[in-house]
C-alpha cells in the first residue's frame, strides 16, 4: 500500500502543499458547523470509499482511525470526476480545495488515488430516539454524522412526498407538532418553539436507489445510506431502503339519521385560470363526493369565481348520481374568495360579507377575504336557526423578515375584527370555521386563537384584546392531541383550520373529524381522479350536529316530476319550471342568493291544473326554489345567465 501511494504523497511534499501531516476527514470536518480548513488544499489519505453518486462520492475514515468524538464527522463528500473510477469498499487518497456548499463540507478534488479496489464498509452510525436529537442547538445533532454512514429502521414519513420528490421521517415514537412560540433561536421575552430537530429528510434515487414518490403519512422507512446537509435541512441519500405501512387515508363517516353536517375545506387555489383547472375542480368534487361525504352546508376557502364553485356543484353531482349543491359567492377584496355549497333542505338562506371595506391602521384594506356569514334555517319541525362565519385570514408568509411588522399587525388587527363580529353574534348558534393561518396557540408574535375564541393566551409580542366573552368551544381541542393537525409544513404538523362556537341551543355536537388525505398524502396521487388524496394541502373536516328538533325528510329524487327546470341554467326572460299539481303543493317560492324572496306562487293558482309552466320573469343570478306539499319539501337550484 505504501508503494501505491508514496507518488502522490511525494508531489504533495515537492509542491509545498503539506509541511505537516495528512489530515484526517475528522479533522477536516471539525467540530462546528464549518470546516476550520474552508477554501484551503489539504490532503487526506486512506479513507474508505462509502457510496457514490453523479460526479461525487463519500469516503470515511476507517474505523480503526475515528476519534470516536461524537462532535466530529468521520465522513465527508469529494466532488469529482473520478467518480466513475471507484466504488464502495474502495481505499482512496486525496488533493483538493475544502468547500462549504449550503452547509456541507466537501472536498474539491485535484488528485484522486485508488490505493485498494475493494474492503469492507465502517457500520453505519444507528439513528433512533435518541438521534436525532428532539431538542434544538446552535449545533445541529446530525451535524456530527454530515457526510457519514447511517441506518435506521421503520422511520415514520412525517411530511409526504413534494415536488421535488423529497419526503420527512422521523426515528422517533410521535409524529412532530408545530408547538407555541418563535422557531429557534427565537426572540428575547417571546415563547421559543424548538423547530422540532428530530426531522430530516430523504431524497430516495439521490444515490440512485429506486426513487418512490408516493411517500405519504402513515407509512415507514428503514434504510442505509449517507447523511448530507442542504442548508438548514439534512437528508438522507440511501444506498438501499424499503417501506412498508399504506398512506393514512381515511374519509368521514356517513352521517347518521337525524343529523346534519357542516364541513370546512381549503380547496386550494380553486380558479379557471389555472392550468390544471380541469383536473383539480373534478378532484375537489372526488373529495366531497368521497371524503366529506356530501355534507349538508360545505364553507370553502380558495374558490377563484362563481363559475369555479358552479363547476364544482356541477362535477359533485355527476359523482354523486345527482346530488344537488346550491352555490353562494360573494366576491370579496382578493382572487381567491370565501364560498359555500348547500343542499336542498336548508332554508331562509343570508349570505352577507362582513367587514370588505374595513381598513388596516397601517393603510389599505384590512380583509382581502372579508368574513362571509351564511344565515340560514335548518330543516327540522319547528326550523332550528344556524350560522356560520368562513374565515380565511392572513398567512404566516412574511412574518419574519423586512415586512414583519405589517404581516404581524394585520394578522392582529383582522383577529380583533373577527372576535368583535363574533362577540356581537353570541346570541346566535354561531359556528366560525375555515382557514385561520393560525395555530391553536400563539406563534409566538400574534395569538389569533385566543384573539377569535376568547380562551387564554401563552403570551405574544402583540398580546390578544379581552373581546370574545365567554369565549367560544373549540372542537378540535377535544381530539386526541395527535388528531389536532389539518396541515404539515416543513415536516411538522400544525392546525391552521379550526371549528369554533358559541353556547348552542337546539342543537348538540355530536362528533368532529378531520378528513385524512390530503396533508399527509404525497403529490404524486393529485392526477389521480379516481382518489380523493391529495385533492387539496388542506384537511377538511366535518361537524356533525343533531337538532332538538326533529329533522325533515327532504327527497329530492323520488317524484322527479313534482318539480322541473330545463334548461338548467337558463337564460333571463327564457327561464319556465314545470309544476305538477296534482301533489297537492301547499307554497313555491324562489329566493336569491341572499336569501330574498324574488317570486312567489299562491298556492289556488297551483291547484288550478294538474301540470303547469311557469314562468320566471327573474334577471340573472343564482336561486332556490322551494316547494312545499303536505308530505314533503321539494328543493330545486336555479342558474340564470
Amino acid at each position: 500500500m505504501l508503494k501505491i501511494f508514496f507518488p502522490l504523497f511525494l508531489l504533495c511534499l515537492s509542491s509545498g502543499i503539506f509541511a505537516q501531516a495528512p489530515l484526517e476527514v475528522w479533522q477536516l470536518q471539525g467540530s462546528s458547523g464549518l470546516s476550520p480548513f474552508q477554501f484551503q488544499t489539504v490532503y487526506t489519505e486512506d479513507n474508505v470509499v462509502t457510496a457514490i453518486g453523479s460526479g461525487l462520492f463519500f469516503i470515511q475514515t476507517p474505523t480503526e482511525r475515528s476519534d470516536n468524538n461524537p462532535l466530529t464527522s468521520d465522513g465527508i463528500v469529494v466532488y469529482s470526476s473520478a467518480a466513475a473510477t471507484v466504488q464502495p469498499g474502495s481505499r482512496v487518497s486525496i488533493v483538493g480545495t475544502v468547500s462549504e456548499t449550503s452547509g456541507m463540507t466537501g472536498i474539491v478534488a485535484t488528485e484522486v488515488q485508488v490505493l485498494s479496489p475493494s474492503g469492507p464498509l465502517p457500520t453505519p452510525v444507528r439513528l433512533s430516539a435518541s438521534l436525532p436529537l428532539t431538542t434544538a442547538s446552535s449545533l445541529h445533532s446530525l451535524e456530527r454524522v454530515e457526510g457519514m454512514r447511517v441506518d435506521f429502521v421503520n422511520a415514520k414519513v412525517c411530511s409526504p412526498s413534494n415536488d421535488s420528490e423529497h419526503a420527512a421521517l422521523v426515528t422517533t415514537d410521535e409524529l412532530p407538532r408545530r408547538e407555541p412560540g418563535v422557531r429557534f433561536p427565537g426572540q428575547a421575552g417571546l415563547l421559543v418553539w424548538d423547530g422540532n430537530p428530530e426531522i430530516f429528510w430523504i431524497n430516495p434515487d439521490a444515490l440512485n436507489a429506486p426513487n418512490n414518490r408516493f411517500l405519504s403519512v402513515g407509512m415507514q422507512v428503514s434504510g442505509a445510506g449517507i447523511m448530507v446537509q442542504s442548508g438548514s435541512r439534512y437528508f438522507f441519500w440511501p444506498n438501499q431502503y424499503t417501506t412498508s405501512g399504506a398512506p393514512a387515508i381515511i374519509p368521514a363517516r356517513p352521517a347518521e339519521l337525524g343529523e346534519i353536517t357542516l364541513a370546512s375545506f381549503n380547496a386550494l387555489q380553486l380558479r379557471t385560470d389555472n392550468p390544471n383547472y380541469g383536473q383539480h375542480v373534478q378532484k375537489v368534487a372526488r373529495y366531497v363526493v368521497d371524503a366529506l361525504r356530501l355534507p349538508h352546508i360545505i364553507a370553502l376557502q380558495e374558490v377563484g369565481n362563481l363559475v369555479a364553485l358552479q363547476d364544482l356543484a356541477y362535477y359533485i353531482g355527476q359523482l354523486s348520481g345527482g346530488t344537488q349543491y346550491t352555490p353562494y359567492f360573494l366576491a370579496g377584496n382578493d382572487d381567491i374568495n370565501t364560498a359555500y355549497l348547500l343542499r336542498p333542505g336548508i332554508q331562509n338562506i343570508m349570505l352577507s360579507q362582513l367587514g370588505k371595506n374595513e381598513f388596516l391602521s397601517l393603510g389599505g384594506r384590512l380583509h382581502d377575504r372579508p368574513p362571509l356569514l351564511l344565515e340560514v334555517d335548518l330543516p327540522t319541525d319547528p326550523p332550528v336557526s344556524l350560522a356560520v362565519m368562513n374565515l380565511h385570514l392572513r398567512s404566516l408568509i412574511g412574518i419574519e423578515g423586512n415586512d414583519a411588522a405589517y404581516v404581524r399587525i394585520k394578522r392582529h388587527e383582522q383577529a380583533v375584527s373577527v372576535a368583535s363580529k363574533v362577540q356581537a353574534r353570541q346570541h346566535q348558534n354561531l359556528f366560525v370555521v375555515g382557514d385561520f393561518n393560525a395555530f391553536g396557540f400563539s406563534d409566538g408574535y400574534v395569538d389569533i386563537h385566543s384573539q377569535i375564541t376568547g380562551r387564554p393566551t401563552l403570551g405574544a409580542l402583540i398580546m390578544p384584546q379581552p373581546i370574545v366573552q365567554p369565549p367560544l368551544v373549540d372542537y378540535a381541542s377535544q381530539l386526541p392531541p395527535e388528531e389536532q393537525f389539518s396541515y404539515i409544513f416543513d415536516g411538522s404538523a400544525q392546525q391552521l383550520d379550526h371549528c369554533l362556537s358559541t353556547q348552542l341551543q337546539g342543537l348538540e355536537v355530536v362528533d368532529f373529524q378531520f378528513v385524512r388525505g390530503n396533508a399527509g398524502a404525497s403529490v404524486a396521487y393529485e392526477p389521480n381522479l379516481q382518489l380523493f388524496a391529495a385533492s387539496s394541502d388542506h384537511d377538511g373536516f366535518v361537524i356533525y350536529l343533531r337538532p332538538s328538533s326533529p329533522v325533515n325528510v327532504i327527497d329530492q329524487e323520488e317524484d322527479p316530476l313534482a318539480l322541473a327546470i330545463y334548461p338548467n341554467p337558463c337564460k333571463a326572460g327564457d327561464c319556465q319550471l314545470t309544476v305538477n299539481a296534482a301533489v297537492q303543493i301547499d307554497a313555491l317560492e324562489v329566493k336569491d342568493i341572499m336569501g330574498r324572496t324574488r317570486f312567489v306562487i299562491q298556492p289556488e293558482f297551483l291547484s288550478a291544473s294538474s301540470l303547469m309552466l311557469i314562468e320566471l320573469p327573474l334577471p340573472a343570478g343564482l336561486y332556490t326554489i322551494k316547494m312545499k306539499s303536505r308530505e314533503k319539501i321539494y328543493i330545486r337550484s336555479l342558474i340564470i345567465q
